[in-house]
C-alpha cells in the first residue's frame, strides 16, 4: 500500500508541474545537410531548434531561386529538398522548431512606394509557402543592417512627397502587409523577430513593429510573434534577465494598441537571446584608429586574425550557467543563443565537403566545449528562490513591484554637466562638491538645477532622458538619504547607463568608467547602514543613447531591507 502512495504523489507532483521551460534555439551557419546528419546529438546537447541561415539571404531575393534554378518552385526545388530531409530527420530526432532566417541586409524600399513593398511582400509569401511545405515552424526576420533606416531624419527621407506623419503610417502599414502575406501562405507560422528595434532603432522601427504586431492580432494567429533580444547578449545575472525582460515587456505594451497587447499577453513573448562562445577584441593603432579584430591576447597577442577566428568562451562556464538560466526563467515559449559562426561545432575537411563549408566551421572549438554543452543539456533555473522572484518580476503590479524590490523610488537630481571633449567622469561638478561638503538639505532644496525625480514604477529604471537635455556626452548626479531605524549590514545594488560613481556617507564606494547598459544589480555594494541618516550620491555619465539607473537596497541574500525611510519621501 505505501508503494501505490508513494507512486500516486510522484504523478499527482510531475502531471501538477510549472509549465514547460521555453525551448532554445542556436543561430548558426550549420547547413541543412550537416544538422541532417547530426539532429540526434544536437537534441541530446539538449536544443530545440535552429534558425537556418542561407536559405533565403535578404528580403529581396526568391527564395526558389536560391539554387540557382528559379523555374522550380515546389517539391522539385534543390534547395526545398534539403531543408525538406534536414527538418525530417530533425522531427525524427525530437526536433521541431526550425527557422528560416531572412534579413534586412540592404536599404529596403522607402515606406511609402506601394509598388515596391507588393513585390517585398511577395518574396515573403514564397519565403512563409516554402517553410509550410519543408516543414520549419516559421520565419525569423532579422531587421537590424538598415537601421539608419528607422531614424526619421535620415538622408533618404527627402520629404518632398510625403509628411513626417505620413511615413510612420506607412511604416506601420509595411509591417502589417508583411505578416499577412506570410500568414495567407502558412496561417499557423510562428514568427520571430529581431533584434529588440523598440529599443535600439528610431521611431519607424517601433511603428514596423506594432504594424505586425497588428496583423497577428487581428487574426489571432495562433503562432504569435516572439522579439528576440541582442542587448542580453553579454549579461550574466540571472536576476538581470529577468528584470530586462520585464522591462522590454513594459515598452512594447506601452507601443501597442489595446486589442494588440491582449493578443501580444496571451500568445506573444520575449525570447531572450545569449552568447557564450566565440571571442573576439578590436585592434587600434597608437593614433587610436581602428585595424581589425584579433583573438584572445594570450593566444594571438595582437594579430589581426579577424573577428570569426577564435571560438573560444567569452565567459566562464559558470556564468554562462547563470545566464541559461536567466533565459529560461526570463523567456516564454523560446530562448536562443547566437552562435557567432561554427562555435558549437568542428568538423574536418572532408566533412566541409560532405555537409557543406560554412563560417570558420573547420576551426577548433573552445577546449571547455563539453561544459558549455552540458550546460543546454542540464536547462538548470536557478535556486527555487530565484524562480519565485521570477515569478513576482512577471506578475506583480508596478507599486507592488518597486516595493518588493525596494527600489529607490525618488531622488534629487542635478545636471547635466560636461562637454564632449572633457572628461566629465574625472571631473568634479558643482553637486559633488557641495554633497562631499555635508551642506544642509535645505541648501540642497534651494540650489538651482535639483529637482525631485521618480524612477518608473513598472521598472524601477530612472531614466534621465525624460528630464535633461542635451543627453550626449554629459553627465547628471542623483542624491537621497537614507534613514535606517538601527545600523545594519546591506548592500546598494546597482546598474548605471553609462560610467557610475556612488559616495556613501561621503566615500566612494563604486567607480565604473565604462560604457555599459543599465543592467539590475550590475553592482553589489556593501555597506554598513549606520542608524539614523545615511546618504547616498550616485554620478552616471553618458556617451549618447540610453542614459539613466537602477538603485535598490538590500540584506546580503538580495532580499528587500524593511523598515527604511526616504528623503526626498
Amino acid at each position: 500500500m505505501k508503494k501505490y502512495i508513494i507512486l500516486f504523489f510522484a504523478m499527482f507532483f510531475s502531471c501538477s508541474d510549472s509549465p514547460p521551460k521555453p525551448k532554445t534555439l542556436l543561430f548558426s551557419p550549420i547547413t541543412p545537410e550537416y544538422l541532417q546528419a547530426t539532429a540526434t546529438e544536437w537534441k541530446t546537447t539538449g536544443f530545440d531548434g535552429f534558425l537556418l541561415s542561407g536559405i533565403m539571404r535578404n528580403w529581396a531575393d526568391d527564395i526558389w531561386a536560391t539554387d540557382g534554378d528559379s523555374g522550380t518552385r515546389g517539391a522539385d526545388d534543390l534547395t526545398f529538398k534539403r531543408v525538406k530531409a534536414c527538418n525530417d530527420a530533425c522531427r525524427e530526432a525530437g526536433i521541431e522548431d526550425n527557422f528560416i532566417k531572412i534579413a534586412f541586409y540592404s536599404h529596403v524600399p522607402l515606406w511609402t512606394d506601394d509598388e515596391a513593398w507588393k513585390s517585398v511582400c511577395q518574396n515573403f509569401f514564397e519565403a512563409a509557402r516554402f517553410a509550410r511545405e519543408s516543414g520549419c515552424r516559421g520565419i525569423t526576420l532579422d531587421i537590424e543592417y538598415v537601421g539608419e533606416q528607422y531614424d526619421m531624419d535620415w538622408e533618404g527621407y527627402d520629404y518632398q512627397n510625403y509628411t513626417p506623419g505620413e511615413l510612420q503610417t506607412a511604416a506601420i502599414m509595411r509591417g502589417r502587409e508583411l505578416v499577412q502575406a506570410m500568414l495567407k501562405a502558412y496561417p499557423d507560422m510562428v514568427f520571430l523577430k529581431l533584434p529588440e528595434g523598440i529599443t535600439y532603432y528610431g521611431p519607424l522601427a517601433t511603428n514596423l513593429f506594432t504594424g505586425m504586431v497588428k496583423a497577428m492580432a487581428e487574426v489571432n494567429a495562433p503562432g504569435g510573434l516572439h522579439l528576440l533580444t541582442e542587448s542580453t547578449y553579454d549579461m550574466t545575472s540571472t536576476l538581470g534577465l529577468i528584470h530586462f525582460a520585464r522591462t522590454l515587456e513594459s515598452k512594447i505594451l506601452g507601443a501597442l494598441d489595446k486589442s494588440s497587447s491582449e493578443y501580444w499577453k496571451k500568445k506573444c513573448g520575449i525570447v531572450l537571446g545569449g552568447w557564450p562562445l566565440g571571442y573576439y577584441r578590436k585592434i587600434l593603432n597608437e593614433q587610436g584608429e581602428f585595424l581589425g579584430w584579433s583573438g584572445k591576447k594570450e593566444k594571438y597577442g595582437n594579430e589581426i586574425v579577424g573577428s570569426y577566428t577564435d571560438k573560444s568562451s567569452r565567459f566562464s562556464v559558470e556564468n554562462f550557467r547563470n545566464q541559461y538560466a536567466g533565459l529560461l526563467l526570463g523567456s516564454k515559449s523560446y530562448c536562443w543563443i547566437y552562435g557567432h559562426g561554427a562555435t558549437w561545432w568542428q568538423y574536418s575537411e572532408k566533412d566541409s565537403h560532405k555537409y557543406g563549408k560554412s563560417s570558420n566551421s573547420t576551426l577548433p572549438v573552445d577546449e571547455n566545449l563539453a561544459a558549455y554543452e552540458n550546460v543546454v543539456k542540464e536547462k538548470w533555473m536557478s535556486t527555487v528562490w530565484m524562480q519565485s522572484v521570477a515569478e513576482k518580476m512577471k506578475t506583480q503590479s508596478p507599486n507592488e513591484f518597486v516595493r518588493y524590490f525596494n527600489f529607490v523610488e525618488k531622488v534629487m537630481v542635478s545636471g547635466p554637466f560636461g562637454c564632449k571633449n572633457c572628461d566629465n567622469f574625472q571631473k568634479e561638478f558643482l553637486p559633488e562638491k557641495q554633497i562631499s561638503r555635508e551642506i544642509t538639505l535645505k541648501k540642497v532644496e534651494e540650489e538651482s538645477g535639483w529637482q525631485v525625480c521618480s524612477v518608473n514604477p513598472q521598472t524601477g529604471y530612472l531614466n534621465y532622458l525624460n528630464y535633461f537635455k542635451p543627453t550626449e556626452w554629459v553627465c547628471a548626479y542623483a542624491f537621497c538619504e537614507v534613514i535606517s531605524p538601527a545600523s545594519v549590514a546591506a548592500q546598494l545594488r546597482v546598474g548605471t547607463n553609462d560610467m557610475g560613481a556612488l559616495w556613501f556617507n561621503g566615500t566612494n564606494i563604486l567607480s565604473q568608467n565604462i560604457e555599459r547598459s543599465a543592467v539590475l544589480d550590475d553592482d553589489i555594494l556593501p555597506v554598513q547602514l549606520q542608524k539614523g541618516k545615511n546618504r547616498i550620491l550616485m554620478k552616471v555619465c553618458n556617451t549618447g543613447g540610453n542614459w539613466g539607473l537602477y538603485l535598490r537596497i538590500t540584506d546580503k541574500e538580495g532580499n528587500a531591507l524593511q523598515n527604511l525611510n526616504y528623503w526626498p519621501e
